[in-house]
């Protein structure tokens, strides 16, 4: 095999392994609540996986350009700093922006603040941030920098957690989903941007290069805007899906005819933002306090009353539920058609 093949192959590799970082970053900022305030994991997932796909496509189109991949210097020169490696690609690799919609990606990484920001703490924990505590204690002459303080401070920014504050479970069900698909979405769209060029960036690619490893992320490229911060991320649910057999299933009849109280709610009728994967959901009460709604025929606990005595999981924990879309109107109607009154 020849040396431009195996440069080749290890692209391949190389891409195939930023996409499977960024998809378990975002997975792991998903279980980041009250009870699980380990930043550094998402965050060391995401950086690394921003780096490699940048560098991977700056590779690529230098290929197209020159007929010949980055050498050794070139690719040191272009360091670790990924909104510089951001503004590489919005100066000197993006191409295809007659058509609006990559004109619209390109003016939106070059300008979001958000977005940039969501950047800018990852390359600050990439670069400086990995051994925070290690350099408290050590001393360092440098100031400490901590990503997760500064994330904290983007979370606040991008949304207000004060609606919430009331109570821990609001925060709990609520804030926390709502924000983390707030910035996932934001940085979704940057890679959805970078994605694209692959495939409508109009570049020099003579042998094809950036059309065939187009389909590492495909799945990014072929988001939607109202899709961008709805996908789940998290192993825990796919896991959980994989146990669907063992779910609670019941046919309409059955939930209907069941004698406890039930309503049918479709998305079209509710005047709040609608949180499920499917257009129809049966919400049940049983005994009270035990808020239910079935959908696509199964099961799932809209309480913690429910969760404890009936053993079904939530629907944002199963993923038919959408993060950061609240299922809060619905305990509500649950509780509301079981009440003795």
């Amino acid at each position: 095999m020849d040396a431009d093949s195996i440069k080749l192959i290890s692209l391949s590799d190389e891409l195939e392994t930023s996409h499977n970082l960024l998809v378990a970053g975002f997975g792991a900022l998903q279980e980041i609540d009250m009870g699980n305030t380990f930043y550094h994991l998402p965050h060391q997932l995401m950086a690394s996986g921003f780096e490699r796909v940048m560098k991977c496509y700056i590779s690529l189109v230098h290929r197209g350009r020159t007929g010949a991949y980055p050498d050794q210097n070139a690719m040191k020169a272009l360091g670790h700093d990924l909104t510089s490696l951001l503004d590489e690609i919005c100066t000197s690799h993006f191409g295809g922006t007659s058509r609006p919609f990559v004109r619209s990606d390109h003016e939106f990484i070059r300008t979001d603040h958000v977005a940039r920001e969501c950047i800018r703490i990852l390359s600050l924990f990439g670069r400086f941030g990995r051994y925070y505590n290690l350099d408290i204690v050590a001393g360092s002459g440098k100031n400490p920098v901590d990503p997760a303080a500064e994330w904290k401070e983007l979370e606040t920014e991008a949304v207000d957690p004060i609606p919430y504050s009331s109570s821990t479970e609001k925060m709990q069900r609520d804030y926390y989903p709502r924000v983390n698909a707030y910035l996932i979405a934001k940085m979704e769209r940057v890679v959805r941007a970078i994605a694209m060029q692959f495939t409508i960036g109009d570049h020099q690619d003579p042998d094809g290069l950036l059309g065939k490893l187009a389909h590492w992320y495909a799945n990014f490229r072929n988001l939607n805007d109202s899709e961008l911060g709805e996908t789940d991320y998290r192993r825990s649910v796919h896991i959980l899906r994989q146990a669907d057999d063992r779910w609670v299933e019941r046919s309409d009849q059955e939930i209907l005819a069941s004698g406890w109280p039930t309503r049918v709610v479709t998305r079209e009728e509710a005047s709040f933002e609608w949180p499920f994967r499917c257009e129809r959901v049966i919400v049940e009460c049983r005994r009270t306090f035990f808020a239910i709604v079935n959908v696509g025929g199964f099961m799932f606990a809209l309480n913690g009353a429910a969760r404890s005595h009936l053993k079904v999981p939530d629907p944002h924990e199963a993923g038919v539920a959408i993060l950061g879309k609240s299922i809060g109107p619905f305990i509500e109607m649950a509780l509301k058609i079981g009440s003795p009154g």
